[in-house]
């Protein structure tokens, strides 16, 4: 029997880079922009714990899609 560290696809490893690639250039992009536009100023511990947030989501969504497939 294969270990579960074989049955992952590239593919679907490909898919995890380009999503978490993703996530990053839109952070930084909305951070930039979000800092440069507002008037009203933001803690930048704000910004990292809510794309914290999102990557938690992101992963447990990338997780149950691989247990489903």
């Amino acid at each position: 029997m294969a270990s579960p560290r074989e049955n992952v696809s590239l593919l679907f490893k490909l898919y995890c880079l380009t999503v978490m690639t993703l996530v990053a250039a839109a952070y930084t992009i909305a951070l930039r922009y979000t800092r440069t536009t507002d008037k009203e100023l933001y803690f930048s511990t704000t910004a990292v714990c809510v794309t914290e947030v999102i990557k938690l989501l992101l992963s447990v969504g990338l997780l149950a899609n691989a247990l489903i497939n």
